[in-house]
């Protein structure tokens, strides 16, 4: 009965220790500076995975005198363009107010309700940015911006092929 129990114990430690597959985690495929240069990865291994039908997420953030913000977002859209730039849009979103002293997210401000957030997001380290009415969709706010880019991917099948989609 001890022998069993030693085991089974000695079975369950090393399947908890089993080392996964590195396609199944998140990893950054390219990272971009502000002005759009190349920190890790490369444009084209992006386009690869993303051929390959690959999960994406888009990281970015910014620093301020007393306050730091990252934000973490999956694309509803993917774009490749000509062989050379990638352009993702993001889900429309309601923005909550921040409360940076308790560090926490709400929606007491009930204007913040009537505006909705679209954003498009590039290789190049292009944010652009648009505040529109949820009721009329009168653009309430444009900005532009160039913010440090991560573009995270995983499960890659990479026994897929990566070549252009419209390719027949």
């Amino acid at each position: 009965m001890r022998k069993n129990s030693i085991l089974f114990l000695i079975t369950i430690i090393l399947f908890s220790c089993q080392i996964k597959d590195p396609g199944s985690n998140w990893s950054i495929a390219y990272k971009n500076d502000k002005t759009g240069n190349v920190l890790l990865g490369s444009k084209q291994q992006l386009t690869n995975v993303i051929r390959k039908g690959a999960s994406i997420k888009i990281g970015w953030g910014g620093k301020g005198k007393l306050h730091q913000i990252e934000h973490i977002s999956e694309p509803i859209w993917i774009a490749i363009l000509d062989e050379k730039e990638v352009v993702a849009h993001l889900e429309p979103q309601v923005f909550s107010g921040t409360d940076w002293d308790a560090l926490t997210a709400n929606y007491a401000d009930s204007a913040l309700v009537k505006s909705e957030w679209r954003v498009v997001i590039t290789t190049k380290g292009e944010f652009d940015a648009v505040w529109y009415g949820r009721q009329d969709f009168r653009v309430t706010k444009h900005r532009p911006q160039k913010h440090v880019i991560s573009w995270f991917v995983k499960d890659v099948d990479n026994s897929a092929i990566s070549e252009p989609l419209f390719k027949e």
